[in-house]
């Protein structure tokens, strides 16, 4: 496997980033449930790997991560009631997320040992930009933090950021930022290229 490309990871993860970037409290739930179903996954599918033919590499990626989803969500309910209550069926839709996939595929093609520091990497880029993302849009979209209001804050409030639409401008302008410091590579793994859609150039020669 090549180092970890952050790009890579935050694109593979767009969906529960956005979904959880409206404020720090959602953010902080969405950033344990993918970490806690990554991390499971993984160890699961590592015990099962002799048992998996190659053709049954998704299918069984997708089971580890809709049952470790599901278990993820009836813990945010238990211990952050208000992050479960923000994030709705996103949790739940971590069942068809593409960066748990990429982790799982590495486990299946060379073991858990080669890929558990790098999808602990990965869980890591993951963690701290959806963290800064929320914090920004809550912060100068609606004026609070955490879900505390901030009165200094109200007259430069930038009301888009709030948004959906705000978020995803943000969310690309970060991404660019990432970008700039970290390129990307193309992604790894037969299974996530061909779930992305991605084909590789054809080299000269």
């Amino acid at each position: 496997m090549k180092n970890i490309h952050p790009v890579t990871v935050l694109f593979l993860a767009a969906g529960p980033v956005l979904a959880a970037s409206s404020g720090l409290i959602p953010a902080l739930g969405m950033s344990l449930a993918v970490i806690l179903v990554l991390l499971c996954s993984m160890l699961l599918l590592a015990l099962l790997r002799k048992l998996i033919p190659a053709e049954a590499k998704l299918p069984a990626a997708v089971l580890a991560a809709t049952g470790f989803a599901a278990m993820a969500q009836m813990l945010l309910k238990a211990i952050l009631p208000a992050a479960a209550s923000a994030l709705g069926i996103y949790v739940a839709v971590l069942a068809a997320e593409l960066l748990l996939f990429r982790y799982a595929e590495a486990v299946l093609d060379g073991g858990l040992k080669p890929a558990l520091g790098k999808a602990a990497a990965a869980a890591a880029v993951f963690l701290v930009f959806v963290l800064v993302l929320a914090a920004l849009r809550e912060l100068f979209g609606s004026a609070s933090f955490a879900g505390q209001e901030i009165a200094a804050l109200k007259a430069v409030r930038i009301p888009l950021l709030a948004q959906p639409t705000g978020g995803l401008i943000l969310f690309a302008v970060l991404l660019a930022v990432v970008n700039r410091f970290f390129p990307g590579g193309e992604p790894e793994g037969e299974a996530t290229r061909a779930a992305l859609g991605y084909e590789p150039e054809a080299k000269e020669g």
